[in-house]
């Protein structure tokens, strides 16, 4: 049965009121063909969640997710795995698994392109429990940095830089979820940056980051922000100026967290709220256009109180204000990572759940088409 006969059949009563080309419309919706980079229940893995996507300096792109072995769950047995391509993201490799701890948990995935090396780094956390155990001290969180020197293809062994990166009162820790960023001017240019986020005790959360001066063989920690603030991603603004955008785990008031900084990552601003971008409790995206100065670009479930309606918003004042958005999934959505591509193309790598398959997506968008007036 079609999905409109179905309309049909179910809801006779919406054929008085939605003409033929509006449920031909909604049928659309619904069946939308998506690019799946990671489709659940694929390759061994119950669940593919958390995007994270890089380009790199020969133009690759390499798309990480957690993949979930026995369900949908945060934890139990949880792989990163990769997959790349070259053709910009119409075709894709076969999944590469970059971490494997058994029945332990690897996830978080944060890539960060060093431009000037070509060396490719992910950020990454694991646990051999739950979150909870973690926060209630029954199990410790462990921060991981690796790399891979051939385009993503292969990866070194996981290096435990907790003891860099994490303060010893700190419980749970994540990294990301989403890429990291190289200052590209100014004084800083050069530092790799990661956003991250962690617990204490009390079990009060507040976003950080942390950053490397030598091409990430040591790392330092970045000023905490405030309280409630959670997972996160950071963007050049101007030289030597970052953003830092928060999803704000309490205290959310409904939107995001932002702070600043202007020594590249090691003191901040105070948290304020954001009121302009809405968010529904979730991981969101923050990315600046390379070409175009002042612009960024931000990505999350745009409905008020539900992680439906996958966004791009576009501000051309360096975030001070954000008058477009354009919707570019209407349908159930969570996660999501930017990647400026080019000039003229934006991606955006994005969890979908469809009625006949969910997963994580691949899409392009044309930068002229985001310029859409927000309602």
């Amino acid at each position: 049965m079609s999905l409109l006969h179905s309309y049909a059949t179910c809801f006779p009563f919406l054929l008085c009121a939605l003409s033929a080309p509006a449920l031909v419309a909604a049928a659309e919706q619904q069946h939308e063909e998506l690019n799946y980079v990671f489709q659940s229940g694929s390759n061994g893995y119950h669940t593919f969640r958390i995007p994270a996507i890089v380009q790199s300096t020969k133009g690759t792109l390499i798309a990480f997710a957690e993949g979930r072995v026995n369900s949908s769950s945060d934890y139990g047995n949880l792989d990163i795995v990769a997959r790349r391509s070259s053709d910009n993201g119409k075709t894709w490799s076969d999944l590469i698994l970059v971490q494997d701890d058994g029945n332990n948990q690897c996830g978080n995935p944060a890539p960060v392109v060093d431009q000037s090396t070509g060396r490719i780094y992910l950020l990454s956390c694991g646990s051999t429990g739950s979150e909870g155990a973690v926060l209630n001290g029954k199990t410790t969180r462990e921060v991981y940095s690796q790399y891979s020197d051939d385009d993503g293809l292969t990866w070194s062994k996981r290096e435990n830089i907790s003891q860099q990166v994490k303060q010893p009162d700190w419980r749970w820790y994540a990294t990301g979820p989403c890429s990291g960023i190289q200052i590209q001017a100014g004084k800083y240019k050069g530092r790799l940056v990661i956003p991250a986020n962690h617990s204490d005790a009390g079990k009060t959360y507040r976003a950080h980051c942390f950053y490397s001066d030598d091409h990430g063989r040591t790392w330092k920690l970045g000023a905490t922000a405030g309280d409630g603030s959670n997972e996160s991603q950071i963007a050049e603004i101007a030289p030597g100026k970052l953003v830092h955008n928060m999803r704000m785990q309490t205290h959310s008031k409904g939107c995001r967290g932002v702070r600043y900084s202007n020594d590249g990552g090691a003191t901040w601003t105070d948290l304020k709220h954001e009121t302009s971008l809405p968010c529904p409790r979730c991981q969101a995206s923050v990315i600046r256009d390379n070409a175009r100065a002042n612009t960024l670009y931000f990505s999350n479930p745009s409905a008020p109180k539900a992680r439906k309606e996958m966004s791009i918003r576009t501000s051309t004042d360096g975030g001070k204000t954000w008058p477009y958005k354009k919707i570019v999934f209407a349908g159930n959505t969570a996660y999501s990572n930017l990647l400026d591509l080019d000039k003229n193309s934006l991606g955006i790598l994005f969890e979908a759940w469809q009625p006949d398959k969910n997963g994580i997506v691949f899409s392009i968008i044309n930068k002229k088409d985001l310029r859409v007036r927000d309602k």
